[in-house]
Order: structure tokens, then sequence, then C-alpha cells
């Protein structure tokens, strides 16, 4: 059985406060699952307006998995890492 790649992609706004310690704490997470199939993209949504708008962000920080908007804003921590295990798990 052949296991696809978990495209994440956390959009960010330099003047969100919340955004750095979303990146700390996603960063951390994927380090946790040490699952070399979670792949982590950070969007600007100021650089990337257009995109965001596309998938449907409203605010930041908000979270797409494979190019579907999932989180908008992010979860509590373990809402989101039992979720990204449940994705590997797909």
């Amino acid at each position: 059985m052949e296991f696809l790649e978990v495209q994440l992609e956390l959009f960010t706004a330099n003047i969100c406060s919340r955004c750095d310690d979303a990146r700390h704490m996603l960063r951390g997470i994927v380090a946790e699952l040490d699952n070399d199939r979670l792949e982590l993209d950070y969007i600007d949504v100021v650089e990337r307006f257009d995109y965001a708008v596309e998938i449907g962000v409203l605010v930041t920080p908000a979270l797409a998995v494979n190019g579907n908007l999932v989180f908008c804003p992010l979860p509590e921590r373990e809402q989101l890492v039992q979720f990204l295990k449940n994705e590997l798990k797909a």
C-alpha cells in the first residue's frame, strides 16, 4: 500500500500576533509526529492574497491540508495532533 504525502499550508500574516505561536506549534507537531509524509509550507496572506481568498481564508492563522482549508482559525494543539494522525492513516 502506498501512502500519499500530506501537504500542510499554514496561512499567516506578519501583523497577526497568534501566527508566530501557530508556526512554532505546527513545526513542533510535525517534528513530534516524525513522519516524512508531512510537508509544511508557510503562506503569507499578503504576498499570496489571491490564493488565500481562493482557499477561503478569512482569518489567520489558518491551515489547509492538500489544498483544502480545514481550520480557520486553528484549533487547540491536541485537536490538531489528532486530526493530523487521522490524515496520516488515510
